[in-house]
């Protein structure tokens, strides 16, 4: 899942302008970036509950929500079939968001592609994206080629 590094070329992307009239939002990926993996490998997700939380993630979290009443969106490259662990996982560790997107059960292609196809159903033409946050490098460069504003909170070249 998700892929290996290789010589596979960049999902296209569209510019994102975003609408000033609209609601804002921050985006968040949550392995790597609001949950540290430990030594879980990157696709090994039936542990995903073992994951100890990024609390200074949690915390920007919580600081735009609260500045400014951002929506918080997660989007994971985890699959649909782990969303009850993952809704578990964030209720206990008291994780603000508003929404929950996943790839969808089976989809074994690259994150970044699949990532972007979330954004696009999504989030593009729903709110005013003030700032994603994520640690996978490629997936850092799609957001950045769309002008989106990211912090890359971690090592991400895997």
């Amino acid at each position: 899942m998700n892929g290996g590094s290789g010589a596979v070329a960049a999902p296209p992307v569209t510019e994102y302008v975003p609408d000033p009239a609209l609601p804002t939002a921050v985006m968040c990926d949550i392995d790597g970036t609001l949950a540290l993996t430990g030594d879980r490998g990157p696709y090994d997700f039936t542990r995903c509950e073992l994951d100890l939380l990024n609390e200074s993630v949690r915390h920007a979290l919580d600081a735009f929500r609260r500045a400014d009443g951002d929506v918080i969106v997660l989007l994971s490259g985890r699959g649909e079939e782990y969303r009850p662990q993952t809704e578990a996982w964030l209720r206990r560790h008291a994780v603000p968001y508003d929404e929950l997107w996943m790839r969808a059960a089976g989809d074994t292609r690259r994150d970044d592609v699949v990532k972007a196809e979330l954004f696009d159903a999504h989030v593009r033409h729903r709110y005013a994206v003030r700032v994603s946050l994520d640690d996978r490098d490629r997936v850092v460069a799609v957001w950045r080629r769309m002008g989106l504003p990211t912090w890359q909170v971690n090592y991400g070249d895997f």
